[in-house]
């Protein structure tokens, strides 16, 4: 292969395989380079955000254990559960009256169980929520169902003036300390619980778990109930546990965490401190408060927690900004159909959202490290993973960004590599022709000189005035150019007469017969199959568009039958005016010819009716098939014209005249009746023979 070259693509091949070598080796060093160095940004950014929002939530879980141990060991909160509790049990010694039951009831009916209706699946029950114990009824009818102050604002509420029992005298008293407490470090609520019964004796928000009991009450099954009465038999002052966030009904099923300390009075405990926060202040860290390109993490980029069930704790970028979007990809990745009906309820995913991914499998197992893999999405991206530990409680943090995103700039670079690669390929290519035209110079004009001379033009010298091998090649050429000229112009006459005759002839059958003395060139075919089609309803063209719109339309279509006759092995035979003559099985033997013509008879159906559709005309096209012994020869002396003669030609046109359908003589029906439909028969009359029966193709 490489012989067989040129001395001058020889010498562009070697400068360009040099030069094109060296470029392509400092390309990929450099992309790869370039390609390890982002990932290892990639990495090491999202390490740092990963461990920079560890370290503010960590900041902030022990700020809190900080709060609520410091809480629960302040005098407020000694001398707000010693009252509070005392005032809670003498109120259970007075049970509602009808009408206040009544009207407790109606507070459920008409207030709350509506809300929360809204944020959960099915009907909640009003027996399910209703406190059993007379305390606590008494405690929900004072505080929430006879509270002046609509729902979430009944810790407006501070002291009820025309009640003169121990709990109101306390509450009085100690409820704008709480009330402080919350203003002050956020808080959604502070609840004091009995240490004995597990009552909630207090609740600064005066929601549905006031006076509720955490062992036996409606709330029973929550973390914080289960937290609760694992701490019951505590005796460490300093105590300290997290709950978990979770769905909490009476915040009407948003994600609450809860932060529990025991109280001592003395020697005993005597209540549990509980501080209850949402987790919009860890979202506020999470998402740098919602501005997620600000903190670099681009069109994205997420810091997101998981618990140990595997699902969101914290909110998800693409629920905050899309999340129909969001919504629309989980259902198409399977999602259960209930998770995605309550996050589009609550327009969130924390505690709904699962997070089955190997980086949050490798947090909740207390790893750290980086890794390429899907997240909750089913999106590829690059996630740094770690965990965050406090107390029992065990979160995993994830900081990803979409694969796409984050490769983005290495594609750019790939880019800008090949634009400059190429650039460079093309000037060493340019560099590589240049040198080799000026060395290859002489021998590219003498092989020039010797292409034009073998193309046939023979008047044509090359400089020969070199003294090297060039030189000498040249006057050899010379010479000989000279030579065919002289031969040159002795052939001309006789090529001239050649021409003439090949111009002169048709069929290579008839050819032949001509120059065997026939002037006529007849000759008898045993077995062809003919093909007459008559188009009807030009005059409607020629109408609109005149004589030269018809004349053009007539031409198109007999240009398209062509095209359909080549592809199927069919030879024209004539074609007069709206009538076309085709045969099959007359210059090539095709065993098969029948079927080709009847395949071609429905490609010109389809001419015509593209035709119709694209002209907006009502042509129809006449059909006629026989097969069978023909005559062909050829017509006239000075212009020759090839036709066709013998019963099968005349059958095949009078089946063409007068109908819009395909139509074929029984022999054509026999030969092809197992691969087309037919419909029939219909006798046909042909002038001077007995009437013959004719099948329509369906």
């Amino acid at each position: 292969m490489f012989g067989r070259l040129g001395i001058q693509s020889k010498l562009i091949l070697l400068l360009l395989g040099v030069s094109l070598a060296s470029i392509g080796i400092v390309a990929w060093i450099g992309y790869t380079s370039a390609r390890d160095s982002l990932a290892q940004a990639t990495a090491d950014r999202l390490t740092a955000l990963r461990v920079s929002k560890s370290t503010a939530i960590q900041t902030m879980l022990a700020a809190l254990r900080d709060q609520v141990i410091s809480i629960s060991d302040s005098r407020v909160a000694i001398e707000a559960m010693r009252d509070l509790r005392a005032g809670f049990r003498e109120l259970g010694t007075t049970p509602l009256t009808p009408a206040e039951e009544e009207r407790l009831e109606a507070f459920y009916r008409s207030e709350f169980l509506p809300e929360l209706a809204k944020h959960i699946d099915g009907e909640p029950v009003v027996e399910q929520y209703l406190p059993a114990g007379t305390a606590a009824r008494q405690l929900q009818f004072r505080w929430m169902a006879a509270n002046p102050h609509p729902s979430g604002s009944k810790q407006d509420l501070a002291e009820l003036p025309d009640d003169g029992s121990t709990y109101a005298a306390a509450h009085a008293r100690f409820h704008p300390a709480f009330a402080r407490v919350v203003r002050i470090f956020g808080f959604e609520d502070v609840m004091l619980v009995d240490a004995d019964s597990l009552d909630i004796v207090y609740s600064y928000q005066k929601t549905t778990e006031l006076g509720t009991n955490l062992e036996t009450g409606p709330y029973a099954g929550t973390l914080l109930a289960a937290k609760a009465r694992g701490m019951r038999g505590d005796r460490d002052r300093d105590d300290f546990r997290v709950v978990d966030f979770e769905p909490y009904r009476p915040s009407l099923g948003r994600a609450m965490g809860f932060a529990i300390s025991p109280i001592f009075d003395g020697p005993k405990m005597t209540g549990l401190l509980v501080l209850q926060f949402p987790i919009d202040t860890f979202n506020k860290v999470l998402t740098n408060d919602y501005d997620w390109v600000g903190q670099g993490l681009g069109e994205t980029g997420e810091v997101y927690l998981v618990g140990p069930d595997r699902t969101l704790r914290s909110r998800s970028r693409f629920m905050y900004e899309d999340p129909e979007k969001l919504l629309g990809v989980l259902r198409a990745a399977g999602v259960a159909p209930g998770i995605l009906k309550a996050m589009e309820r609550q327009l969130s995913g924390l505690c709904l959202l699962p997070v089955q991914t190997k980086a949050a499998d490798e947090a909740m197992r207390g790893r750290t490290g980086f890794t390429a893999g899907v997240d909750y999405r089913g999106s590829p991206v690059y996630t740094a993973y770690g965990p965050i530990e406090l107390d029992s409680l065990r979160w995993g943090i994830l900081a990803e960004v979409d694969v796409g995103e984050a490769d983005a700039p290495i594609r750019r670079f790939g880019r800008t590599v090949f634009s400059v690669a190429s650039g460079l390929a093309l000037g060493s290519t340019l560099l590589a022709l240049l040198f080799s035209h000026l060395l290859t110079r002489p021998l590219a004009a003498l092989t020039d000189a010797a292409r034009r001379l073998g193309a046939g033009e023979t008047d044509i010298t090359v400089p020969a005035t070199s003294g090297d091998e060039f030189g000498q090649l040249g006057r050899v050429f010379n010479d000989m150019a000279a030579n065919i000229r002289q031969q040159k112009e002795q052939l001309q006459t006789q090529v001239r007469n050649n021409e003439e005759l090949l111009l002169s002839i048709l069929p290579a059958s008839a050819v032949e017969q001509r120059r065997g003395g026939d002037e006529r060139a007849s000759r008898e075919f045993a077995d062809v199959t003919v093909l007459c089609a008559d188009l009807m309803g030009m005059e409607q063209v020629a109408a609109r568009g005149g004589d030269s719109k018809a004349l053009a339309a007539i031409g198109d279509l007999v240009a398209a039958f062509d095209e359909a006759a080549e592809a199927g092995g069919i030879e024209k035979v004539r074609a007069i005016g709206g009538s076309y003559l085709a045969v099959c099985g007359l210059s090539v033997a095709r065993p098969d010819h029948t079927r080709r013509i009847v395949d071609f008879a429905r490609a010109i159906e389809r001419v015509v009716a593209g035709f119709n559709r694209e002209q907006q005309a009502d042509l129809r096209v006449a059909i006629g098939i026989n097969c069978g012994p023909v005559v062909g020869g050829v017509v006239g002396r000075r212009k020759f014209l090839y036709d066709l003669w013998g019963d099968t030609v005349a059958v095949a046109r009078r089946l063409a005249e007068g109908g819009g359908t395909i139509r074929v003589t029984g022999r054509v029906r026999e030969r092809t009746g197992d691969l087309f439909d037919f419909q029939g028969p219909e006798p046909v009359v042909v002038e001077g023979r007995p009437p013959i029966e004719t099948w329509s193709l369906a």
